[in-house]
Parts: C-alpha cells; sequence; structure tokens
C-alpha cells in the first residue's frame, strides 16, 4: 500500500476548500486504485484536518511524516497554511504538493514544494484584461488580510497602475470577520464604478451581503477563490447578481467534462471549487511515484518529469524551476443565481 498524506480545511471556515479538494482527491484515487494502482500496488489517502489554521497544520504533518510514515503530502490550500508547512517539509525532506496555494513567496519555499495551481503575479494581471473589457481607468481594491490576499492585491496594483490605472482606495479587512460595513463604507465613498475584490468563500458572501444592504452599487470583480456556488446561496443571488470572478483553468476542454462526468457519477453534483486541481494533484504524485518510486527524492525529481506532458481537467501542469505550474483563466459571471461563462 502506498500512503499518501493529506493536509487541509476540513472543518471550519475554510472548509468548503477542504472538503472540495477531499472530494476531488478521493476520485483520483478510486480512478487510479480501478486501474490496478501505482504497479499493482493501491494508492491510501490519509486525510487531516488543518481547520486553516497553521498550528493545526504542523501537527498535522508531523503525524503524517512521523506516524505515518508518508514521503509526500497534498496540501494545504491556504497559502498562509502551506507557507507555515514548507520550512518542515524542506528539513525533513517530505514533498509538499498544494492544490491551489498561490502566493509568490512560496517559490522561495525550496526543492520539495510544488503547487498545481499559478501564481499570484498570474492572477493580478489577468484583472488588468478585465479592468481594459469594462472600460475603466479607475477602481477600489478590497482585499483579505493574509498571504493570498496581499500577494493578488500587491501584483494587481503594480500591474494596474503600470497600466495607467488609478486605484480610488485599497482596503484590507480581516480573515473571520462577520462585520464588514466599516470597510464597505470606505469604499463605498469613493464612489467606485468597479471594485475588484481578493477573499474567501465566507467573509465574500457577508460583503456582498452587507454591500447590498448599506446600497453599494459598483460592479464587483472578484478572485478564483470566490467563484464558487456557495457564493450566491450564502449572499443571496439578489446581491450578487451580475458580479464578474475570475475561474482557474476552463471547463470546455475535453479532459474537464470527462472529469465532471465521473465527478457527478460519484457525487451526484457539479464538481466544486478547485475539486479539478486536486484531482491533478493525486495524479501528479501517482505518475511521479510510478516513475521514481515511493521515496521523497524519488517522487521529488519525478513530478518534473511528469507534469511535462500532463495535461488533466485544470489544465497543462508544466513546473517551473520553483515547483509551481502554469495556468490560464476563464471569466465567469452570475446569472440568476448561478455562475456561467462571461460572454467577453
Amino acid at each position: 500500500m502506498y500512503k499518501v498524506g493529506f493536509v487541509n480545511h476540513l472543518t471550519g471556515d475554510g472548509a468548503v476548500y477542504g472538503q472540495s479538494m477531499k472530494n476531488g482527491t478521493e476520485l483520483a484515487v478510486d480512478i487510479i486504485n480501478a486501474t490496478g494502482g501505482i504497479g499493482g500496488v493501491p494508492v491510501e489517502v490519509i486525510y487531516e484536518d488543518d481547520r486553516l489554521v497553521a498550528a493545526d497544520a504542523q501537527t498535522a504533518f508531523l503525524k503524517l511524516v512521523e506516524s505515518d510514515k508518508v514521503p509526500v503530502i497534498l496540501g494545504s490550500s491556504s497559502s498562509t497554511v502551506s507557507l507555515s508547512i514548507c520550512p518542515k517539509a524542506q528539513e525533513k525532506k517530505v514533498v509538499q504538493v498544494s492544490q491551489v496555494s498561490t502566493a509568490p513567496s512560496l517559490k522561495d519555499c525550496g526543492k520539495y514544494f510544488f503547487s498545481v495551481m499559478a501564481s499570484d503575479t498570474a492572477q493580478g494581471p489577468e484583472w488588468v484584461k478585465v479592468a481594459e473589457a469594462l472600460g475603466v481607468k479607475e477602481a477600489a481594491v478590497m482585499y483579505i488580510n493574509n498571504d493570498y490576499g496581499i500577494g493578488v492585491k500587491d501584483t494587481f496594483v503594480a500591474a494596474f497602475e503600470k497600466a495607467g490605472g488609478k486605484l480610488l482606495i485599497v482596503q484590507p479587512f480581516e480573515l473571520g470577520a462577520k462585520d464588514f460595513r466599516t470597510e464597505i463604507l470606505k469604499v463605498k465613498d469613493t464612489n467606485p464604478k468597479v471594485t475588484f475584490i481578493v477573499d474567501h468563500v465566507p467573509e465574500a458572501s457577508i460583503i456582498f451581503k452587507q454591500s447590498a444592504e448599506l446600497g453599494f452599487k459598483t460592479q464587483w470583480v472578484t478572485d478564483v477563490s470566490i467563484v464558487a456556488a456557495e457564493v450566491p446561496e450564502l449572499a443571496g443571488k439578489e446581491a450578487v447578481e451580475g458580479i464578474i470572478g475570475l475561474r482557474a483553468g476552463s471547463s470546455q476542454t475535453p479532459e474537464y467534462k470527462a472529469f465532471r462526468d465521473a465527478f457527478m457519477k460519484k457525487f451526484n453534483k457539479e464538481p466544486t471549487i478547485w475539486a479539478d486541481f486536486a484531482y491533478d494533484a493525486m495524479m501528479l504524485v501517482a505518475k511521479a511515484i510510478e516513475k521514481g518510486g515511493y521515496t521523497s527524492d524519488g517522487i521529488q525529481k519525478a513530478l518534473f518529469e511528469v507534469a511535462e506532458t500532463y495535461v488533466g481537467p485544470s489544465g497543462a501542469k508544466k513546473f517551473d524551476e520553483y515547483g509551481i505550474s502554469q495556468g490560464s483563466y476563464e471569466w465567469m459571471t452570475i446569472k440568476d443565481g448561478q455562475w456561467v461563462l462571461y460572454e467577453k
């Protein structure tokens, strides 16, 4: 039995992401084991909950490495949590494959770190393309005050100003907060035609709901973390109608459509946010074990090789020198309470 570790937010405010990662991973494992495992050896994933807390993630990591003896760990989703794990992963020489962590500083983690989603250095400039398509030269920014939010905010601010844009306000808010009226009113006072927001589902849903209650009308443009079915469910579809958001990858490829069919067959629902990235992370690890063997160094070396030609439901996964995948985006919008492709 080949054991693979998994650390993510299975409970708490980040569970919408962690449970989705678990779904995608489980689907990949089902397919791997149904087709003979890895060279005839079945795969088992050991799931640990970090509750979106760095200390819990470190405890889970050490349990997986020291008790379960895994050479590779999938996770976490949060950039802040992944950054808290990576020094230990380097020290213990354990491969860490994050499904969706994207903070630019992750490139400094070391040789045992990989991410299968493109860095925020790509997401910020994509927002500039949205601004250009909307014909705006002035905008507001709201961002969650953590490594991920700061990373997206910084890359967008730099790219937007370089393109001649003017920022009316750059407003932070705190992870886990429940009342954002003070921050919303500060942004509302600048009367922005467009407001770019980088956030997590729980906080974003409250911000959209409270903005509608306060009469703040703006064209919201979101990051990849908010394009989730839970947002209109939590905020109310009237509060989010017409929001534009980035979705990492493409839902129009043959690989994604095959993944969607398999996901719906197993879970009886549409693929949840980033489940495709979790699926690809597990598949890449399986291919790396098959090629390089069930050791950390073997997996680390083989990941670069197998990713060269791998194309999964979340796209092509070739890694750069830092172990960060390439990526692409599609634009989405909420129409009648559902995320659909935005017609450019």
